[in-house]
């Protein structure tokens, strides 16, 4: 709660915080639902939930804007009670639950999302809701129904999750078997299509094609052309937005043009070389120690580009850097530690975690990346980190033998090192 409150402090002293990027644009969106605007759907590129959730709070609250970050840090506590059970079970640690508890709900560049108008934090409920259920209560039809219905909301919020789903659920019901299984995956299934499947039809008589959204040909051709190793070092993203809707074409002409110029562009570069820049840049802008909270205060992106708290004063705005970094360091420092020593009573889902990480890593080689799309890796580094604390507390034991628990933690050195390399 103390850093909730601490960047409660930020918000006053800021000054009124000016919106930034894609802020303005789902406020706008939301805005228009409520004025009943037929035109407040976002492009194509962007799914159409989020604006729709701040139309609602907006709508109840009489428009007061300050609702909107009550409602999520509401949202950001359920999410880490959630995650707390679920480390829990996992490890079989009460330590670690409460630990992951409070890393979710009071992890400064996540709890920040809270008072920003971005879709982190709903889609961060949602999808922890799914995987609890999976966990917990995939025994009932009902419980499953309500998990497919939390992860149609979750696709239909961010669409990331989509390609990595057939992993998840294969996750949650193998083991089981014949008609059983077979009859608990369609209900999950089903109750996803129910959800997305009226957008998708909405979407192929606006645009002609059956998607929620699809910014993957843009983002892959944007993700080729970035230069900066930093979120907002050199960008392109705004030139190549102007250059995607310029002229008459469908959605599906303008994917295809970018999905051509990308191809056209790796054959005249080369693959391997193409490669060995996406290495050399990608996972540092992944990675790096400045956030979207950091980004927003004196001397961050968004305060040069006249948006964020631009009247925080120089003690505050250090203070912020400090505790921010602070905390990052810590978790990348123990989060491979609880990965590798700690004894999981239920390994399937942490196994499920790093595939996740592991998909992400492999998108991000291509795809534009921002510091931003780290936060929905953050529930696999609060495991690892949470199993690393219950660990020491335990003072240092479990079910590895002492050599082993050596080489482990000189492992779990050398990829701390390496990831503290890439954030700072």
């Amino acid at each position: 709660m103390s850093v909730h409150l601490g960047l409660a402090v930020v918000a006053r002293f800021g000054g009124p915080r000016g919106l930034w990027g894609d802020e303005k644009a789902y406020i706008r969106s939301a805005l228009a639902v409520l004025q009943g605007d037929p035109s407040w759907w976002p492009v194509p590129l962007w799914p159409p939930l989020y604006p729709r959730f701040l139309a609602g709070v907006l709508g109840v609250s009489g428009y007061h804007q300050g609702a909107i970050t009550v409602v999520q840090t509401v949202l950001l506590f359920i999410a880490a009670a959630i995650f707390g059970d679920l480390v829990r079970r996992w490890t079989g640690a009460s330590t670690a639950g409460m630990v992951a508890f409070f890393l979710m709900a009071g992890f400064p560049p996540l709890a920040a999302y809270c008072q920003f108008l971005w879709p982190e934090v709903l889609h961060l409920v949602l999808t922890l809701a799914a995987l609890w259920i999976l966990v917990v209560r995939r025994d009932s039809c009902s419980w499953l129904a309500l998990a497919g219905v939390s992860l149609g909301l979750a696709l239909l919020t961010k669409s990331l999750l989509g390609p990595f789903l057939p992993v998840l659920l294969g996750a949650a019901f193998f083991g089981d078997h014949g008609p059983r299984r077979a009859f608990r995956l369609a209900v999950v299934v089903g109750a996803i299509a129910v959800v997305i499947g009226p957008v998708m039809g909405l979407q192929y008589r606006r645009i002609g094609v059956p998607v929620i959204a699809d910014s993957s040909a843009f983002n892959v051709w944007v993700g080729l052309n970035d230069r900066g190793v930093r979120s907002f070092d050199e960008p392109v993203v705004g030139k190549a937005y102007r250059e995607f809707w310029e002229g008459e074409a469908t959605f599906g002409e303008r994917n295809a043009r970018v999905r051509h110029q990308s191809l056209q562009l790796v054959r005249e570069r080369g693959l391997v070389p193409v490669l060995k820049a996406q290495i050399g840049r990608q996972y540092v802008r992944l990675f790096d120690k400045d956030t979207y909270l950091t980004e927003q205060i004196p001397g961050g992106a968004a305060v040069v580009q006249g948006s964020g708290y631009a009247s925080l004063g120089p003690r505050l705005s250090a203070g912020v850097r400090i505790v921010s970094y602070g905390a990052y360091a810590l978790l990348l420092l123990t989060a491979p530690l609880g990965f590798l020593v700690w004894p999981f009573a239920e390994r399937r889902w942490p196994r499920v975690l790093l595939l996740f990480l592991l998909y992400n890593l492999a998108l991000f080689l291509i795809l534009h990346v921002k510091s931003r799309y780290r936060i929905q890796l953050l529930p696999v580094f609060f495991l690892g980190s949470s199993a690393a604390i219950a660990w020491l507390e335990a003072g240092f034991t479990g079910r590895i033998s002492p050599r082993t628990v050596k080489g482990r933690v000189a492992l779990a050195g050398i990829l701390s090192v390496v990831m503290l390399y890439l954030a700072f």
